[in-house]
Formats: C-alpha cells, structure tokens, sequence
C-alpha cells in the first residue's frame, strides 16, 4: 500500500511540474507575441534611465522578456540612432548612482554629443550628483547636456579623482606569513599590496601618470560642454563640493526641481502630441539592417581572463569558450568580419595565448578583426587585442600593462601557532614547489625566475610583431606600465580613439565600404530562441542554472547577495595566489 502511495504520489507531482511548466511557457510566449513589432508613436520624446548600472558585456535575456535590458552598446545605438529619427524631439535622461568607467562615461558622452549636434535638446535629471559623496564621474557624465537639474535637496561631488590601495604586508608579517612573488617589470605593481607596506617609486609614479590623463580629459570635457576654462574647472573642482543652490551659483547647474517637473518642462519643449518613449521600447522598434548588408560577428570578451568558470559559477572571460567563438566565425562564410569588444584586467597567460591564437588565425584567414576597448583591457586584456587589424580605445580606456607577476605565501609559521602541523610524502626534490606552507625548495626559485622571464619575453615578442614595435620602442612602453588610451595612442598601443561607432568605421575601412553602408552587427554566439533555452534549461540538472536561464541574472535570495559582496574579495585574493605567471593588472579603486 505505501509503494502505491508514494507511486501515485509520484504521478501526480510530475503531473503538477509539467502543468507549470506548461503553463509558464504558454504566459512567456503569450508575453514575446504581445511585445513583438510594437510600433512607435509620430512625436517622440525618448527616455532614458541611467539610475542602475549599465552593463558592457554580452546581455542575458530573460525568457520572460522578448528583449533584454539596454547594455552599453544598445544604449549608444539607440541615442545615435534617434538623432537621425525626425520622429524624436528630445532626450531626457534621469542619472542616477549608475558606476561607469571614464571610458564608458566617454561612449555615452559621445553619443549624447552626437545627439546635440543634430539639433535636439538633451537634458538630464538627477536627484543628487554625490553631493555627500564621489560626484565627479556623473557630473562629467551629467556635463554633456545642454540643460543639467538638480533636486534641491542634492549637491555636486565635483571633488577630483583618487586611487586607493590597501596593503598588507604589516598583517603577514603580525601573522608570521611571507609572500614570496616575483615580476616583471618593475611597473607591474599587481603584488605590491603583499610585499610593501606603500606603493614602490615607479608604481606611483605610474598611478599619477594615469590619474593626471584621466582627471585632465574629465576637466577638458567639463570645459567644453559647460563653457568654461579649464583652470575655472580646476578651481571649482578644488573648492567642491556644492550645495544645489551653490553648484546653480557658481554655472554646474542650470535648474533646480523635482522629476515631476524636468519631464513636463521637456515635454513643453518637444511637439504637442509627443509621446514619452523609453530607450528600451525605442530599441525594440528600430529597424534591423537589410539582409543584403555585411555580417559582423560581435564578440564580447569580460572579466577576469581563465579556463574555468569563476568562483561563483559565472562564465566570465572564460578562454576556450572565446576561442571557440572565434573559431566558428571564421568557419562561417556569412560573417565577413569580426568586431571584439574587449573589457578586461587580464589574468592567465595560458589562457589568454588561448585567445591570442584565435584572433590571429581569424586575420590569417581573411577576416578583419577589430578591437573595442571598453573600460579596462590591459594585460591578458591587452595581450588578447594585440593581434587584431585594428585597436580602438577610449581617451580613457586603462589598457598596457605588457608584464607579469606571480608567486605564492609561505605560511608554515601561522599554522604552528595556531597549533596545525602540516606533515606529508612527496616524490620529486621540487614537487612541493607550489606549496602554500613552506618556502621554494632549492633550485625551484630559479625556475620561478626563468618562468617569468619567457612569459616576459613571449608577451614582448608578440607585442612587438603585432604592434610593429622595435625592441628600443617595446622596452619604452612595456615593463608592466599602465596607460590611458590616450597616451596608449601616442606609445602606438592602440590605433584610433572613439568607440563602437569608430570601431565600425573601421571595420568598413577593412572591408572596402563606403561610410554610409550599414552593418548587419551579429551577437556571437547567436541567442537562442524561446524553445531552445527552455529545453536547455529542463536539461541543465543545475537549480542555480536553471534559475539564470528562466529569469536571467537577477537577484536570487540572500545568498546570492552575499556571494556577489564577497566575489571582489575572493577574486582579489586568488589573483595574488597562482602559482604561474599572472597577466593581469590589479583592478583600481578609483574614487571620483
């Protein structure tokens, strides 16, 4: 009797499972046919909220929507699109504590420029520009408007930019642990957190290098937009930061009001009958290029370069995947080129060979690849781009950092007073080489050191072959330096400043087009359907998978939380602790 229970038992949760799910995927496709082919209205005044972060990598959907949420990319074609659309009167933008890179702050910037220059007004609400903290970023954001507001109650944090490094050394020494890293040059500062107690003469002098080009295109463009000196943008960044009423005084602030206001003093502005129309809906309305223009593959290539996926189960810059990617579009004869966007510290060496390889396989073959550089590409992040027909970067991309560090901790000490012996066998006098408990065994350091020095070289080698660069020239811009994208530029890093729209006018270069020819832009890999991601979701096995797949990457309870606050330390930590050598730049704490 209880095996019939619990068979009918059985039976009947089975029979419940499939009914949701038949039923979920009944809503959803009801959902994907109601949103599809929306239609526009004849006035537009186009919207957009820039209050959460906007993502630079490939975007995730959701099988509850039929498009996913605005990544950097769509938002800057879609602003660039609508200030050729005769329907759009005006944009309207709501800032927020949205965390963006100068070179991300730099794309839009462009964007909304471009969108000027057409004869539209561009006006931008926020309720508080970091009035009670950082603000520089989002008012250098905020600056490219016409017309900046302000809630009363808020301020402008137009207080400069700062680096910040913790530094370790004095805990491990309390804690008996010594750390036990090499690199190479003496720029590559990744390890310097756990071997000093403050940054090292050419470490600092390097972060000012970068700090100065950052802060000095942030005042140029304050400058510009706000018609006003520099040293007038300087004397007001010094004396910051500002009241609302002050920050209208002193001209970084045209009103002040609540949104309520901002949108109805917008829509006075547009045509009588036009509609607010926000960049999501806008996008969903664009019309895709023809089939008979030119496929390019869009690669994306974020986060922290390896062979395995992160911490926390996330794909991240995972390298055989990249290359696989690589490798198919070159196989299919529909793509012509391939437009690699690439935002990433770096990280393996093996791994990001991986990638190089591929890039340089994809010119053998006669594909044009071309490199967009988002916020960061240094390191592995550089060492993958080296090879590509064209290098685009941002003025304030943070990219170079050609060197290499690694090592490891000793930590014998620590674990005896707290009363842990660690005792083993081994075979082979350097087996224990990559130990975290005791120091190199006689010969291995040296092996270290010749380790280090072939990735060096190998990383040089290449750069100069890819980038044309003499041994006198790599020497000058190597070493582990770090640049902004402009002086990347100058050092012959990288071959043209802008963003997506200079990427792709570099792609019609290397394909003979005229500048007006659209390019059909392809996701690569292509998305799955509806159906297809569904099937795969039912046979992933993986609860966490499954969750992502069906409702994309937001928030799954608590401990997803937790696991997103404590990722930045774990990551932090795992990069200072490989035993090869690391291509990667340690990520800056950049206030501003």
């Amino acid at each position: 009797m209880r095996v019939f229970k619990k068979i009918v038992t059985g039976i009947l949760i089975a029979f419940g499972i499939s009914s949701l799910i038949s039923t979920i995927g009944l809503v959803v496709l009801l959902l994907v046919l109601r949103d599809g082919g929306e239609s526009l209205p004849d006035r537009i005044l186009l919207r957009v909220n820039l209050t959460e972060r906007v993502r630079d990598q490939r975007p995730t959907k959701s099988i509850l929507e039929s498009k996913p949420k605005p990544n950097l990319r769509a938002l800057v074609a879609g602003i660039r699109a609508a200030a050729r659309d005769d329907r759009v009167d005006g944009l309207v933008v709501r800032l927020g504590n949205a965390q963006m890179g100068v070179a991300e702050i730099q794309e839009l910037r462009d964007a909304i420029g471009d969108f000027r220059e057409q004869d539209k007004f561009a006006h931008v609400f926020s309720e508080d520009l970091g009035g009670l903290g950082g603000g520089t970023g989002r008012y250098y954001l905020a600056s490219a408007f016409d017309e900046i507001w302000l809630q009363s109650s808020g301020g402008v944090g137009l207080i400069g930019m700062a680096i910040q490094i913790p530094f370790a050394r004095g805990v491990l020494d309390e804690l008996e642990v010594e750390p036990r890293f090499g690199n190479r040059h003496e720029f590559k500062s990744g390890a310097e957190p756990f071997t000093r107690s403050a940054l090292s003469d050419p470490a600092r002098e390097n972060l000012q290098a970068l700090l100065n080009s950052l802060f000095d295109q942030i005042v140029a463009g304050v400058a510009e937009r706000r018609d006003l000196e520099p040293s007038k943008v300087r004397t007001l960044v010094d004396n910051g930061p500002y009241l609302a009423a002050e920050a209208v005084q002193v001209g970084l602030v045209d009103k002040l009001g609540y949104f309520d206001e901002f949108i109805d003093d917008a829509l006075e502005l547009a045509e009588d009958d036009a509609e607010e129309v926000s960049i999501r809906r806008y996008l969903a309305g664009m019309e895709e290029p023809g089939d008979d223009a030119p496929q390019v593959a869009l690669i994306y290539g974020t986060g922290t370069i390896s062979n395995q996926d992160d911490t926390f189960g996330r794909s991240g810059f995972h390298a055989r995947r990249i290359a696989s990617r690589f490798a198919a579009a070159v196989e299919d004869e529909d793509i012509e080129a391939i437009l690699f966007r690439v935002n990433s510290p770096g990280g393996s060496y093996i791994a990001s060979d991986v990638v190089w390889r591929e890039v340089s396989r994809a010119r053998e073959a006669g594909k044009p690849v071309i490199v967009s550089m988002g916020r960061t590409a240094a390191s592995g992040g550089y060492f993958v781009a080296m090879p590509a027909t064209s290098i685009v970067a941002q003025p304030g991309t943070v990219t170079g950092s050609i060197g290499v560090y690694g090592g490891k901790f000793v930590s014998r000490k620590l674990w005896e007073r707290l009363g842990v012996t660690w005792d083993g066998v081994h075979v082979g006098e350097r087996a224990t080489m990559w130990s975290f408990i005791d120091d190199f065994p006689p010969g291995a350091e040296d092996r270290f050191a010749a380790m280090l020095d072939f990735i060096y070289e190998d990383f040089t080698t290449k750069a100069m072959a890819d980038r044309d660069l003499t041994a006198e020239q790599i020497d000058k811009v190597a070493r582990g330096r770090v640049w902004s994208g402009r002086e990347a530029l100058e050092a012959g890093l990288v071959d043209r400043l802008g963003g997506y729209p200079v990427a792709l006018d570099e792609i019609r270069k290397a394909l003979e087009l005229e500048p007006e020819d659209e390019i059909n832009l392809v996701l690569w890999p292509k998305q799955l359907g509806f159906f297809e991601r569904f099937m795969r979701t039912l046979k992933s096995g993986n609860i966490r998978t499954e969750i992502v797949l069906l409702f994309g990457t937001r928030e799954v309870g608590g401990i997803d939380r937790l696991a997103r606050e404590l990722e930045p330390l774990v990551g932090d930590i795992s990069a200072f602790t490989r035993p090869r050598g690391v291509l990667q730049m340690r990520p800056l704490s950049l206030r501003y």
